[in-house]
This record gives structure tokens, C-alpha cells and sequence, in this order.
């Protein structure tokens, strides 16, 4: 599989959480370009991440000498050179593939990805992201807008490290605009929201709407006050004096949000969660063991920090 652009650590991450979440599949293989696991890939495509996924069908350190036995039927070829320093062309691995004949850009029967990182990897493709998705769900798309909501991206990323599968439940306690349960519902995932402000949960319910999503429930009330208990995950951009929380010292407040985190989740279930501030991350351990702290450039003078977070029972 190859991942997006992305410099930070969350690739790897939400990868591994995957892996944990499902249990189908091993990873074998992975850096900051690609990653080769054995098993099924269907839960890959959750991943805010990754890009594509190919099954191989064969690798070689030259492509003239390789040796593939491909399935019948029309095919074209697209090719990534990751390395930088080996450059051919499509049409050459095509006629290398045998490809005469059956060249069809328009109905093929398969696509065949040739990647080249290290070695060759010939694939044919079984996923295609449609970056376009993750598009049409940026903040200001939305009917209900507010400039600090998180980029679908991240949303979907806190969702997939949350460790919720399909038809499970996921919470998120400072919902915002919804983008997190909008990733989530899309997913498959039964989505609980709360926000303080009445504006932003009527707002999430517009969003959720938006999107076709018909079953949820978002509440309007403080988070001491919620009525929510053994949720399989928590998933949440954590306030920064953004909402009505404003006149609550961050320190109080998070300190007993983490506690009702714990008291909400399962046993041995998992907050994913952003944070500005690295020291309020200390606020959680009494509650949780951290898992995975993810830093996330986001301009000069902010970093967020995505954190994984297990209930320590």
C-alpha cells in the first residue's frame, strides 16, 4: 500500500491501530513511503492514509528479468518511481508485462501498479482512495462552519486509533461540528456526540444530516452531566478556550473530563484524542496509559498533539 504526503507519525499509527482493531492482517513491511502486510486488506480502507493498496504478484530488483503471470483480460499500467532513480516508462513495463493488445484505458479488467522502492513491486491494484471524498468534507463545505474544526483527515485518524469497529459504539464528548462523527459514521461506526454549546450540537446534527447520517444522538449539556456509559471508543478534539468552557481553567477541566472518560468506556477501551498543550497530557495518566503521541505541525506557533490513550484498568 502507499500512503499520502503526510510528514508526521500518524501513518504508522493509525496503521498499527488498524492492525490491533481488526487482528486479519500482519505488517511485514513499512516506512514513511509504503507498507507491505499479509492478510486481508479490507480494513484498510479506513485509513485516512493510504492511498492505494496493491496485491502482489510479484517483486524483482530488475524488471527486464522478471517473470509475471498475469490473469486474463484488458489491463493498464501506472508506475511510481519512489526512489527517484529508476526511470521507465509506462509503455516499456507494459511490453515488458505483455501488454500488446490488451491496452484499455477505458474498461479495464485490472489495473497493474508497478512501484519502485528499493525494489519493483508489481501489483494489481485493489483500492483506490477517492481523494475527492475528504474534500467535499472540509469545514467550510459543511452547511454549519466553524474555522477551528479538524481536518477530515485527522477526524477520520482519532476515529481509526479509537479502536472502533462497525456497528460499535464511538463517543465524542466536545463534538463540535461533528467532523468526527461524520468520519465515524461513514464508516459504519453508531456515533454518540455532546457539546456545551447548543449552537454547535444543533450544528452537528445539520452536518450529520448533511451527509445522509440519520442515527445518532448529540447532546447539549456539560460533560459531568452526560448519560453515556460502556462505549467501545472515545474520539475528541479536546477544547482550547474555543467554546463555552472558556470561563473553566483548561487544567480543571480536563482533569475531570479524562476522569468521566474513564467512568464512560469500556474496560480496557481507548480515548483518541487532541490536545495544544503537551502538558495536559499528564491530566490523563491517572485514568489512562498512553499509548501513542502523535505531534502535528500545524503553523508557527501551534503543534497538536494526537494522542492514543487506553483505559488503565
Amino acid at each position: 500500500m502507499e500512503f499520502s504526503l503526510e510528514r508526521d507519525k500518524a501513518r504508522h499509527v493509525e496503521l498499527i491501530s488498524i492492525q490491533e482493531t481488526y487482528g486479519d492482517f500482519t505488517i511485514d513491511y513499512v516506512d514513511d513511503e509504503i507498507a507491505v502486510i499479509s492478510g486481508s486488506w479490507e480494513s484498510i480502507k479506513r485509513c485516512a492514509f493510504v492511498n492505494s493498496a496493491g496485491r502482489i504478484i510479484s517483486e524483482a530488483d530488475d524488471l527486464s528479468s522478471c517473470s509475471v503471470d498475469l490473469p486474463p483480460g484488458k489491463f493498464y499500467v501506472r508506475y511510481r518511481d519512489v526512489d527517484g532513480n529508476a526511470p521507465i516508462t509506462e509503455a516499456h513495463i507494459g511490453d515488458l508485462m505483455g501488454a500488446k493488445g490488451r491496452v484499455s484505458f477505458k474498461d479495464p479488467d485490472f489495473v497493474l501498479r508497478v512501484v519502485h522502492h528499493r525494489v519493483f513491486y508489481i501489483t494489481m491494484v485493489v483500492y483506490e482512495r477517492d481523494k475527492k471524498q475528504f474534500l467535499i468534507r472540509k469545514a467550510p463545505k459543511r452547511p454549519f462552519f466553524s474555522p477551528v474544526s479538524m481536518d477530515p483527515k485527522y477526524a477520520r485518524f482519532l476515529v481509526n486509533t479509537a479502536h472502533v469497529k462497525e456497528n460499535e459504539m464511538l463517543l465524542d464528548p466536545f463534538c463540535g461540528t461533528g467532523g468526527i462523527l461524520i468520519e465515524a459514521a461513514l464508516m459504519g461506526i453508531k456515533v454518540i456526540g455532546n457539546d456545551i454549546s447548543l449552537s454547535m450540537a444543533v450544528g452537528a446534527r445539520t452536518n450529520l444530516k448533511h451527509f445522509h447520517i440519520e442515527s445518532f444522538q448529540v447532546y447539549n449539556m456539560d460533560i459531568s452531566e452526560l448519560p453515556v456509559s460502556g462505549v467501545d471508543g472515545i474520539a475528541t478534539d479536546m477544547p482550547y478556550g474555543r467554546n463555552s468552557y472558556a470561563s473553566e481553567d483548561l487544567e480543571t477541566l480536563y482533569d475531570r473530563s479524562f476522569r468521566k472518560f474513564h467512568e464512560m468506556l469500556k474496560p480496557h477501551g481507548y480515548a483518541a484524542f487532541a490536545v495544544s498543550d503537551v502538558a495536559m497530557i499528564e491530566l490523563a495518566r491517572p485514568y489512562f496509559r498512553i499509548i501513542h503521541d502523535v505531534p502535528v505541525y500545524q503553523h508557527r506557533s501551534l503543534t497538536r498533539h494526537f494522542i492514543t490513550a487506553m483505559r488503565d484498568d
